[in-house]
């Protein structure tokens, strides 16, 4: 009988936990473009400038984007990950991720990471 109701408190514990913790509703998250920003001075880093949009009614939180950079013929100059913390349901946001390296990319293309 202990086990049994030590067994119930443990459920309710993990039902209480589960209720408080944050939506990772990644499906309900659109990427709605992404731009290369190329400054002219080619000591600065380019940029991936991206737009996302959350459609659904519940926050999304903990999202990893995976933004990458290529250059000439499409040869892969680097993968860039980026981390938003949260973005409110139905709500629009930004972020942006950096490509510090050389050769200089010609395009960059970013997706949802998929949660873990």
């Amino acid at each position: 009988m202990w086990c049994s109701r030590a067994a119930r408190i443990v459920l309710a514990a993990g039902l209480l936990a589960g209720a408080a913790a944050p939506v990772r509703a990644a499906g309900s998250l659109e990427i709605q473009g992404t731009r290369l920003h190329t400054p002219p001075d080619s000591h600065e880093p380019q940029r991936a400038l991206i737009a996302l949009r959350n459609t659904g009614p519940d926050p999304v939180t903990q999202v990893t984007i995976l933004c990458t950079f290529t250059g000439a013929g499409g040869a892969v100059l680097d993968t860039q990950t980026v981390s938003v913390p949260e973005i409110a349901g139905h709500a629009a946001a930004q972020a942006e991720a950096i490509y510090y390296s050389w050769p200089r990319a010609g395009a960059a293309t970013c997706r949802v990471a998929e949660p873990h």
